[in-house]
């Protein structure tokens, strides 16, 4: 048990521990960038049926996500109009970056750019309040972690947990698998992401729609040991009709966009997945979450 664990207050008898739903909004062009392969079309069907899939889910099961955007985005008119649609429907938004480049690969001007001007697009173009923050493939290190919290943020979710490790190709491991704050002198609190160690990949649904649902189900088995608050990471992808074949090269492309399943194959099984959390968890939208683990854990 952790030190932060170990001073949790108990929940009231028979109730849930928390969850809280996260959606990274990775496009097919920032999926196809971030693996340096060119996209050959200047629309996003992806982008489109996944983030209408997501938000119908979310409606009919009353669900409050907070979408990470990528910041570029608000300047496709069409894109613009279904994020102001998720934010009239009540879903916060928080930063994925200006551009989804990978943090550590930049020099300070443009990580500054990334991290900084994101937030300001962000609340200015789509009039939100926006305090949190997931790096590109969960790639941070300590001076961008300070640089969130100079910027204004309230709160991060890039670091997996990871006892007995440090630095490895870019990350940092998070203190511990419940919210808290990396650095005791900054208010910047940390919301990692689910512990999946010794498991060779993380379980969120991304994952676990290829590898299966025992996959999900043993991730899930190990994070609730933890004792900790869950943090349910969805992508557009995991809702998303696949991409048409005039615009897959590969079979590389078409894995990594999720294109080899069908829409309502996946949907099936990401509602499972959510069926199988609420046995165990409670969901809360992220801001509730975050004052509830304040309440808990004194941070």
């Amino acid at each position: 048990m952790t030190a932060t664990a170990a001073r949790r207050r108990p929940s009231p008898a028979g109730a849930k521990p928390p969850a809280t739903v996260h959606l990274d909004m990775d496009g097919a062009a920032h999926i196809f960038r971030a693996h340096g392969w060119s996209y050959p079309s200047s629309e996003d069907p992806l982008f489109f049926s996944g983030l209408r899939a997501f938000l119908d889910m979310f409606a009919r099961r009353g669900l409050r996500a907070t979408i990470f955007v990528i910041a570029e985005d608000v300047n496709d008119p069409a894109k613009h109009e279904l994020l102001s649609e998720a934010v009239r429907q009540g879903h916060e938004v928080a930063s994925h970056t200006v551009t989804h480049e990978h943090l550590t690969r930049l020099d300070e001007t443009r990580r500054r750019d990334e991290i900084v001007r994101s937030r300001e697009l962000l609340g200015e173009r789509l009039g939100a309040n926006v305090d949190g923050f997931r790096a590109p493939g969960f790639l941070i290190d300590r001076s961008a972690l300070e640089l969130l919290d100079d910027a204004g943020y309230s709160w991060d979710s890039s670091l997996f947990p990871r006892a007995g490790r440090g630095a490895d190709a870019g990350r940092i491991a998070a203190r511990s698998a419940e919210p808290h704050r990396p650095f005791s002198d900054r208010p910047l609190i940390e919301l990692p992401m689910p512990a999946h160690r010794p498991l060779p990949l993380p379980f969120h649904p991304s994952y676990s729609l290829i590898l299966g649902l025992p996959y999900f189900r043993l991730g899930l088995r190990k994070h609730r040991r933890t004792g900790a608050p869950y943090v349910m990471l969805f992508h557009l992808t995991d809702l998303a009709d696949p991409l048409p074949d005039e615009l897959l090269a590969g079979y590389a492309q078409r894995y990594y966009t999720l294109s080899h399943l069908g829409a309502a194959r996946k949907r099936a099984r990401c509602e499972r997945f959510l069926d199988l959390v609420q046995q165990h968890y409670s969901f809360d939208d992220n801001r509730a979450f975050l004052t509830r683990a304040r309440q808990q854990d004194g941070v």
